[in-house]
């Protein structure tokens, strides 16, 4: 450990290593940003979660592994084989897997999520296939010239999104969006990585989580905002519409003050044509 990182593996063969929180991330001590209205005697009803992280997987030659996780797990802790962390976990792992073992068709770095049920083994032989929720590739990741973060929002019991954060400065690109999933209640926060015969350095660099509470009244403020962004959608179309009746109401008018026109010289040259004879 550094003040400028915390290495879970050095660069050489068959390490483990593994950063826990202390004590589970629940509402009373997670950072939270709560919505604050004029009233707030109202229920809570639901929240969202972001975690980010900034970490960095790089070393020497052109082969390396295995990779690192992060866990939101009952379980804290504990060295495995699972990216140097327990297997049969409880919760949600978020693997970012350097190194191919049998899985065709996929491109590495590639990141993916699972969640384990205690009972559930991880399929390292086939890098999590069997396991997967949702995942993406990564190419470019452990080579980028900015810093490298991945980035975890959850929106509870609807679904878990994860960005990265490593092709250019402030540009985030989407890895994948879950459907509805439940995390653990009370969980703990971890990071792991381990090396095999191929090996990396795995650094953690910084650690950054919110928590925002939402509550009936705000979910009504989202709604009344919708409406008012359709019900402006609408007026806009309309005056759309009013624009071009207009413009060819003018078009109208103006033809037939044309054809007046043309029709009075008209009969203006007829009637001196008259005149002279």
């Amino acid at each position: 450990m550094t003040p400028r990182y915390i290495r879970l593996t050095s660069d050489y063969q068959s390490q483990e290593g593994w950063l826990f929180s202390r004590l589970p991330l629940t509402a009373t001590n997670w950072e939270v940003s709560v919505i604050s209205w004029p009233t707030m005697n109202v229920a809570l009803t639901s929240f969202s979660s972001k975690i980010e992280v900034e970490f960095k997987i790089y070393g020497a030659g052109n082969l390396h592994g295995d990779g690192m996780a992060i866990w939101l797990t009952k379980e804290r802790a504990t060295t495995g084989v699972v990216f140097g962390s327990t297997d049969h976990f409880n919760g949600l792992g978020v693997f970012i897997d350097t190194y191919k073992n049998q899985r065709p068709g996929i491109v590495f770095p590639y990141v993916m999520a699972m969640m384990g049920n205690g009972t559930v083994s991880y399929d390292k032989e086939h890098d999590g296939k069997d396991n997967e929720i949702a995942g993406c590739s990564a190419r470019g990741l452990r080579t980028a010239s900015v810093p490298t973060k991945i980035r975890l929002t959850y929106f509870q019991e609807t679904s878990l999104k994860v960005d990265l954060h490593y092709k250019s400065e402030d540009e985030w690109t989407e890895c994948f969006e879950t459907g509805p999933l439940t995390l653990p209640s009370v969980a703990y926060l971890g990071f792991s990585a381990e090396t095999g015969e191929l090996h990396d350095n795995h650094d953690i660099i910084s650690v950054d989580t919110k928590n925002k509470y939402y509550t009936r009244d705000y979910k009504q403020q989202q709604s009344v905002q919708e409406a008012d962004r359709r019900r402006g959608k609408a007026f806009h179309q309309e005056r759309e519409r009013g624009s071009w009746t207009w413009f060819f109401l003018k078009l109208v008018m103006l033809g037939i003050v044309v054809v007046g026109g043309y029709v009075g010289w008209t009969m203006y040259r007829a009637s001196q044509r008259s005149s002279r004879f």
